[in-house]
């Protein structure tokens, strides 16, 4: 489901929740290591959780499988 994200939103959700294998980091942190605005993260972290949001049916159909 992460790939059906843009990029950005991606890149941020990974790094935020740790899931690219390294510590969790916080929107300053990841703003730094993106070269990104505060602002910029805190918007592609909300728009990346609100895509997956809206796709929870197959997230639980997974699940469940």
């Amino acid at each position: 489901l992460l790939a059906t994200l843009k990029p950005n939103q991606r890149q941020v959700l990974m790094l935020q929740f740790g899931l690219s294998g390294e510590d969790k980091l916080t929107a300053k942190q990841v703003a730094q290591k993106l070269n990104l605005s505060h602002s910029k993260v805190r918007s592609a972290h909300g728009q990346g959780i609100k895509a997956l949001q809206r796709q929870q049916d197959k997230i639980k159909d997974y699940l469940v499988s």
